[in-house]
């Protein structure tokens, strides 16, 4: 799980959701806003039309999230200052961690080549 300050609140979640900035990426679509924060805030979605269960969702959650600590820590030249929403396909069901996490390393690769 990543820390409290590197996620979105609830309200900003709502606000993203209307955004019309939206790119397909992997097994994700990523809604992204910048802000006025020096740092990339971040938040993942995951309907219950993706999985019925509450575990199945929040096990799918915890792997994208623990993917984005990860790749946070290994990709230090990232531009910051985004609130990103990450909204899954149904295919992420079936994928494993090492392609959840190639997914979260392109979403990485792609904030950093919007600010340039």
């Amino acid at each position: 799980m990543i820390a409290q300050k590197f996620r979105l609140q609830r309200w900003r979640v709502q606000k993203l959701l209307k955004q019309p900035n939206n790119k397909k990426i992997g097994f994700f679509i990523v809604k992204y806003l910048s802000n006025k924060v020096a740092r990339n805030r971040w938040s993942v979605v995951v309907s219950k039309k993706i999985e019925k269960t509450a575990v199945a969702r929040n096990l799918k959650r915890r792997q994208v999230y623990e993917a984005i600590r990860l790749t946070d820590k290994d990709i230090a030249e990232c531009k910051q200052g985004f609130d990103v929403l990450l909204i899954p396909h149904k295919q992420i069901v079936t994928c494993n961690y090492q392609k959840i996490h190639q997914n979260v390393r392109d979403i990485f690769k792609f904030l950093s080549s919007i600010g340039s």
